[in-house]
């Protein structure tokens, strides 16, 4: 069923997969058996594979049909043939509704949704950097396995932006994407392995779409509780 809620321990186990996925990245970088590789394109291929999750990311920004469809009030009647959803105005990509007001900001008399401005900004400055990572703009040194440890560690704590509110609930998700660009950067760094870095990269893919996913499951808790739209 479209509507349906996802249980909290299905959540619970993708966080664990999530932090356990994160965790092994260092301990890879730690191996002293791991074998690099000087590919001529690796970091061309990698930057723009990233860039692509970005584009993509602005582009759902922009066009938020899948926003609204995610507000559908589910079926939970008995009945299988009852109404599943209620029509509702939207603005800044959630319901007009003041249980939803901690997902939006507003700038100028215009609302916008938190997440979204956040992940907007993060995606931008994300792109300008691994555009400069890919011309061979940084070189972290030492530092770099720091950078990746709290690249992971902000990652994590982004997943909870869904008790954040207002400006806060934007810079976290800005803050969000931004992170995952320097856990890339300093995973390439480090091992510079083409394998790795696919690795990497995919783990921020699943990442990403595990916070729409708890933001789903938030909104959807919302509305489920809420019959104000009937």
């Amino acid at each position: 069923m479209r509507g349906t809620v996802p249980s909290s321990f299905f959540l619970l186990f993708l966080v664990a997969v999530a932090v356990f996925g994160l965790a092994v990245v260092p301990l890879i970088l730690l191996e002293p058996n791991l074998q690099a590789d000087q590919l001529p394109y690796r970091r061309p291929l990698i930057s723009a594979l990233y860039c692509a999750v970005c584009v993509l990311g602005v582009v759902a920004v922009f066009y938020p049909r899948r926003c609204r469809l995610m507000f559908k009030k589910p079926n939970v009647s008995p009945n299988p043939n009852a109404p599943a959803s209620s029509t509702v105005q939207f603005r800044g990509h959630h319901p007009d509704c003041e249980k939803f007001n901690a997902n939006r900001i507003t700038i100028r008399g215009r609302a916008f949704c938190a997440a979204c401005s956040g992940l907007l900004i993060g995606a931008i400055v994300a792109l300008v950097g691994v555009v400069l990572f890919s011309l061979g703009f940084f070189d972290l040194g030492s530092g770099s396995l720091g950078v990746l440890v709290a690249g992971e560690v902000l990652m994590l704590l982004g997943l909870g932006q869904i008790k954040m509110k207002g400006y806060s609930k934007m810079a976290v998700n800005g803050v969000f994407v931004i992170a995952s660009f320097s856990i890339l950067v300093a995973a390439d760094l480090l091992g510079q392995s083409l394998l790795l870095d696919v690795y990497v990269l995919g783990l921020i893919v699943f990442l990403l779409w595990l916070r729409i996913l708890l933001s789903e499951w938030h909104n959807k808790r919302i509305c489920l509780v809420c019959g104000d739209c009937g």
